[in-house]
């Protein structure tokens, strides 16, 4: 069996080929074959349903150690082999005092390079005295979640970033990006921006992918993060009108808390979109929909008009 049969019978984007996954029991496998090709494909000895668009996941069993899993499609059977660390041996308590001493508390501080001062809400400002920074996140090197065809996150989140800054253009406010082209930026410094621009916002742009020992083809919705206060305000304008635009489709998580790098910024209001799942079947091609896309670009777009007070 030649190695182009195998390329055109199954691509599998995760995990890669010799990948070390984290001490699970499960993980969840994607992949595609050729666009047309909807009969089901047989992992791990499960039938397993192909998407319209040729995607498909699942979740399998997995050992500590290697793990070879048999995928067959389209009369072609393959092996792929990744691994699953082993769990570490553990420490042997020698006194009672190391058996009672907690681990230390993880500390989540602001950026360092941001005031403590925070901006007021823009209310009562035109359009075109209002700046929002738009972060389609990771970039370059960080390439973010992989879907079942293997696209990079990366795209999928400066696809939608163009279509947000779009829609707030439409309606007269000035928008910078933190990039405009597939280059690598360091997490902490992508909010600076903001800050050196006096900014009255700042939105990072995501795609979500689900815990390695999650069923990939089963969970799709999307959520809205913040850190603070302040940016709580704008996570709540702005989830409630993805989540309307949203009805039907998939389920909201709503606005919730979260400890992203970029949004602990008590100076400027910030949050973090995950508008849905790149790794689900159905999520990649609702993803990469141009009249979806801007559907949605316009639903926060228009969030963030109401959280500066501006009527429709």
């Amino acid at each position: 069996m030649s190695m182009l049969s195998l390329a055109l019978a199954t691509t599998i984007a995760f995990p890669a080929a010799g990948q070390k996954l984290p001490t699970v029991e499960k993980a969840y496998m994607i992949g595609a074959v050729p666009i047309g090709s909807t009969n089901a494909i047989v992992v791990q000895g499960r039938e397993v349903p192909v998407w319209r668009s040729g995607a498909w996941a699942t979740l399998v069993d997995v050992v500590e150690g290697t793990n070879t899993v048999q995928v067959e499609a389209l009369g072609v059977t393959s092996n792929h082999t990744f691994f699953v660390q082993r769990k570490p041996i553990a420490k042997a308590i020698t006194s009672a005092a190391e058996a009672i001493v907690p681990a230390p508390p993880k500390v989540w501080t602001k950026l360092d390079y941001c005031s403590d001062t925070p901006r007021e809400r823009p209310v009562g400002k035109t359009p075109s005295e209002i700046t929002i920074v738009i972060d389609p996140g990771h970039g370059g090197t960080d390439t973010g979640a992989l879907s079942p065809h293997g696209l990079f996150e990366k795209n999928a989140n400066l696809l939608q970033a163009n279509a947000v800054r779009k829609a707030l253009e439409a309606l007269g406010f000035n928008v910078l990006m933190t990039r405009e082209h597939d280059e690598t930026l360091v997490l902490t410094e992508r909010p600076r921006l903001a800050v050196d621009r006096k900014a009255d916002a700042f939105v990072s742009i995501h795609h979500n992918a689900p815990a390695v020992d999650k069923d990939a083809a089963s969970i799709r919705y999307s959520a809205v993060y913040s850190w603070n206060e302040i940016g709580e305000e704008l996570s709540d304008a702005i989830s409630a009108r993805l989540a309307a635009a949203l009805d039907g489709d998939i389920p909201s998580k709503g606005s919730l808390h979260a400890n992203f790098a970029v949004t602990r910024n008590p100076e400027i209001p910030s949050c973090l979109i995950e508008f849905d799942f790149l790794t689900s079947p159905e999520g990649e091609e609702a993803i990469f929909s141009i009249p979806r896309r801007k559907f949605l670009a316009e639903a926060v777009a228009r969030g963030i008009a109401d959280w500066c007070g501006i009527e429709e």
